[in-house]
């Protein structure tokens, strides 16, 4: 989401100053289960808490009732299994119980999360949230390993009482050179020009669309659900088909990866900062444990990247 301009006349490449990086302390591209409890709370730390996604399904029916249809559940779905489809070693990123599944006492209302590593990515996180016809919420972030200088996939499909529908899908770009968008950004232009009714500008209430978002992504609103199967869903998987088939074409280079770590950390602290959703898992799951939603999963490495900077 981010558009940074960061330059040096010694060290440059493509408009990034290697030398502005922070070491990588203890991290590795082997993204080890070590690694991934340090990420958690204190609370949390212990292995024994750490819950499998592989083994999880979302749920065939709605916590309001079983004739409220899961809108957002193919997308899921199919994100799964082209992931698994596409890789052919995909394990699980250790999750805490804590965070990977609620239930609303408040209302009718639950929330579960899936979270993946494979060769070319270190962190594939899916959200789904159930609050029958008020709600229904899919989420998913795919953070490339750190020597890929691949944009995030970010998604965002929301629908607030089967009227007001957003959905929001993105090549969420690291850089803004214009070698860097024509690579990877560019070949997204053919697919949402085909769809011209997701070719919406994105609102700066919440984010600048000029930091982290490109001028390619599907953005659509609706008023009613029916454009979500007829028209969403086929760009989706266009967009994920293309994003996957950039990965495994993208050339890793190791002497990228303290630049793509810090600025992958940069879009964790922005998208925690900036994020509306907060006030809506608040809402639902209460204060504490929306708090830690974000940044102890979500954006987990807004929090790690404070104690990098402590050790330079």
């Amino acid at each position: 989401m981010f558009v940074l301009n960061i330059f040096s006349t010694t060290h440059k490449q493509r408009g990034l100053n290697r030398a502005s990086c922070p070491p990588l302390g203890n991290y590795s591209n082997n993204h080890t289960l070590a690694y991934r409890v340090k990420c958690i709370s204190e609370e949390t730390r212990d292995s024994n808490s750490l819950v499998s996604s592989l083994n999880r399904k979302l749920w065939k029916t709605s916590v309001a009732g079983s004739d409220i249809p899961m809108i957002y559940s193919p997308f899921l779905e199919d994100m799964q299994n082209t992931l698994f489809a596409s890789f052919e070693t995909v394990e699980d990123y250790p999750l805490s119980e804590f965070l990977a599944s609620a239930q609303s006492s408040k209302k009718p209302a639950r929330i579960e999360s899936w979270c993946y590593q494979c060769p070319k990515f270190r962190k594939i996180r899916l959200t789904y949230l159930d609050a029958g016809v008020a709600a229904q919420v899919f989420n998913a972030v795919w953070y490339p390993i750190s020597s890929l200088e691949l944009p995030i996939l970010g998604v965002d499909f929301l629908s607030f009482g089967g009227k007001n529908v957003l959905c929001v899908m993105d090549f969420q770009p690291l850089m803004n050179d214009q070698y860097y968008l024509d690579k990877y950004i560019q070949p997204l232009h053919p697919i949402r020009e085909r769809y011209a009714d997701l070719a919406g500008r994105m609102s700066s209430r919440f984010y600048d669309e000029n930091r982290f978002f490109s001028k390619e992504l599907l953005f659509g609103r609706f008023d009613s659900t029916k454009p979500i199967y007829e028209r969403l869903f086929p760009a989706f998987r266009e967009y994920l088909d293309l994003y996957i088939t950039l990965a495994k074409q993208t050339v890793e280079d190791d002497k990228s990866r303290s630049i793509i770590w810090q600025l992958q950390c940069e879009y964790d602290r922005y998208s925690a900062e900036k994020d509306p959703a907060m006030s809506l898992f608040r809402s639902y799951f209460g204060s504490t444990w929306a708090h830690r939603f974000v940044y102890e999963f979500l954006f987990e490495n807004s929090r790690y990247e404070s104690s990098l900077d402590n050790k330079t």
